[in-house]
């Protein structure tokens, strides 16, 4: 069991992407919980806050997106890495981002490496929803 860090959660609101990744992340020695949506994802990181230790969301989902999750996240705890997963980005975004499809071994090499540096990931997602529209 991997002891460097509590709880990953992870945020996306198809659930056969969401078992993936949950497996992948166990598989790896990693502690998961989970949640549909932007906002099942703040509730979870509400209550869990002090044992979560990354943030692994979907960006385009309904009800709250990930970078207003992400944002929300953030305001409360501006240490906790937060990574993207997405097929409509690119990875180079300049925060955490893991490119969909992706395999195991990226996912969980971006995990550990978010959690190696744990710097803040501050993502202005007010800003960058401006510029890309």
């Amino acid at each position: 069991m991997n002891t460097e860090v509590n709880a990953i959660l992870v945020v996306d609101d198809e659930s056969a992407v969401r078992a993936v990744v949950e497996s992948i992340l166990v598989r790896a020695g990693y502690v998961v919980l989970s949640a549909k949506d932007g906002v099942e994802g703040l509730r979870v990181f509400k209550r869990h806050q002090t044992t979560i230790g990354l943030v692994l969301s979907d960006v385009m989902m309904p009800n709250m997106s990930g970078l207003e999750l992400a944002d929300q996240v953030l305001e409360l705890d501006s240490r906790v890495p937060v990574i993207f997963m997405s097929g409509n980005m690119q990875a180079d975004r300049g925060w955490g981002c893991v490119a969909k499809p992706f395999t195991a071994h990226e996912l969980v090499r971006s995990v550990r490496q978010a959690l190696a540096i744990r710097i803040p990931c501050r993502v202005e997602a007010k800003t960058r929803a401006k510029q890309s529209s």
